[in-house]
């Protein structure tokens, strides 16, 4: 089973539809999915930005749709304190990629996209950093 880390955009657009719930989709049929307490206020946080474009009712959906996703997935709190990307927030992932020792890490972000896992020791060597159209493009 592949171990899957999404970035929060995915997540989040995943409840729109369209490729974003492809990949979460497909993270969920062909392995495990994981949170760290970090990307789960991220995300939080995100949907409370969003409560104004889009209203009561749809924010209220929206969370009950991200409770029901995380009681899917595994959490862990990653140890790892480096620095592994140029864009320093986004060292979260890389640090959970880490701890699960994560296959694929399911990205839009550009800062993230660029980073060459087998250039940075730590990262796990078969971890794949990927758009969601790429993801659903590789084999289960």
């Amino acid at each position: 089973m592949a171990k899957v880390v999404l970035d929060a955009n995915v997540t989040v657009s995943a409840a729109f539809g369209g490729v974003p719930l492809d990949a979460v989709s497909k993270a969920f049929s062909t392995g495990d999915v994981f949170l760290s307490p970090a990307i789960i206020e991220e995300i939080g946080g995100t949907i409370r930005r969003l409560s104004s474009k889009l209203g009561e009712e749809k924010t209220g959906y929206l969370l009950t749709l991200w409770r029901r996703f995380q009681s899917h997935c595994t959490i862990l709190a990653p140890k790892e304190k480096a620095v592994l990307c140029r864009d320093p927030k986004d060292d979260a992932y890389l640090h959970l990629c880490i701890a699960a020792k994560a296959d694929f890490l399911v990205t839009g972000d550009k800062d993230l996209l660029a980073v060459d896992p087998r250039s940075v020791a730590v990262l796990p060597d078969r971890l794949k950093i990927v758009t969601p159209r790429r993801f659903l493009e590789i084999g289960p």
